[in-house]
C-alpha cells in the first residue's frame, strides 16, 4: 500500500501532469508559438531541457503541480485559445483510453493508477470553474463558446 502511494505521488502524478501540460503545448506549437514552456513542480530548478521551441523545467518538488506557457508576438485567436485550453484534458483522455484499450487484459496496479489519474485530470479540468482568479480549462473553453455564440447572433 505504501509503495503504491509513493508511486502515485512521485511517478504517476508527475507523468500525468506532464502529459496534461504537453496537451496544452502541442496546439501552441501547431499555432506557431515562438516559445513554449512546461513547468513541472515547484521550488528550486533541478533540471532543464530545451528542444527547439519547447523548454521543460523541473522543480525540486516535481510532484507538486505543473503549468505551461505558450508565447508568441501575435495574440492567439479565441479559436486557437480554445484548442490550447482543451488540449490538456483531451490528451489526458486520449492517454486514458489508449491505456484502457491496449492494457485492459493485463492492467496492473501501476498502469491502473496511471489510467485513473489521467482520467481524473481529464474530467476535473474539463469542468468549468473559477476559483480565486484561477480558471479551469473547461472555463476557458466555455468562454470561447460564449464568444463564438455572441458573434453568430
Amino acid at each position: 500500500m505504501i509503495v503504491t502511494i509513493l508511486v502515485l505521488i512521485f511517478l504517476v502524478a508527475p507523468l500525468s501532469l506532464f502529459v496534461h501540460e504537453l496537451g496544452h503545448v502541442l496546439p501552441g506549437l501547431l499555432f506557431r508559438s515562438q516559445r513554449c514552456v512546461i513547468h513541472l513542480g515547484r521550488g528550486r530548478l533541478i533540471h532543464q531541457v530545451k528542444v527547439k521551441k519547447l523548454h521543460i523545467k523541473v522543480g525540486l518538488l516535481f510532484f507538486q503541480g505543473a503549468y505551461s506557457i505558450n508565447e508568441r508576438q501575435k495574440q492567439f485567436s479565441p479559436w486557437q485559445k480554445a484548442w490550447i485550453s482543451g488540449g490538456g484534458p483531451l490528451l489526458n483522455a486520449v492517454v486514458s483510453l489508449l491505456l484502457f484499450f491496449i492494457f485492459w487484459t493485463r492492467m496492473n496496479d501501476y498502469l491502473s493508477l496511471f489510467f485513473l489519474f489521467n482520467l481524473y485530470l481529464a474530467v476535473v479540468n474539463i469542468v468549468p470553474f473559477s476559483f480565486r482568479g484561477r480558471r479551469s480549462d473547461g472555463y476557458l473553453l466555455l468562454q470561447w463558446l460564449k464568444h463564438r455564440k455572441d458573434r453568430v447572433e
